[in-house]
């Protein structure tokens, strides 16, 4: 007995079913609840960035600072990056705020300032934000 259609045609008709199976099965068709793995699409570029004042984030003001020679300077240079409460919360001998002052400018970026300034700031700073504490000890009457 043979086939009217022949060995090509059956031949034909398979690789077809085949063909089909795997376009379908690619196409997630056979497996709709499997990940079906799609191409990255293209991450559209960023915005640019709008270039905005760098304002302080405070409403602090010059008098908020003690009175004193070198308080402007000192309100302007230091609140440009921060508010006046970090100022009044450190107590610091000379060196230290020259060291923060190094700080600033190296870690921060803030910007460079005129030997004259900075030690007028410095002086300023050490004159009315001290060390609170005196040294360990200091307080204790019996050690007197």
């Amino acid at each position: 007995m043979t086939s009217p259609i022949g060995i090509g045609g059956v031949c034909t008709i398979s690789l077809t079913a085949v063909f089909l199976l795997l376009a379908a099965d690619k196409a997630g068709e056979l497996r709709k609840d499997r990940y079906v793995w799609a191409p990255p699409s293209k991450a559209a570029p960023a915005p640019p960035a709008e270039i905005a004042p760098r304002l302080p984030q405070h409403n602090d003001t010059v008098e908020d600072l003690p009175d004193g020679r070198g308080r402007e300077t000192t309100f302007y240079t230091c609140t440009a990056c921060h508010g006046v409460a970090l100022i009044k919360a450190q107590g610091l001998t000379r060196d230290l705020w020259d060291s923060t002052f190094d700080l600033m400018l190296e870690k921060h970026r803030m910007a460079p300032v005129k030997p004259e300034e900075r030690a007028e700031i410095l002086d300023y700073l050490s004159e009315q934000f001290p060390p609170r504490r005196r040294g360990r000890g200091a307080d204790n009457p019996f050690l007197r």
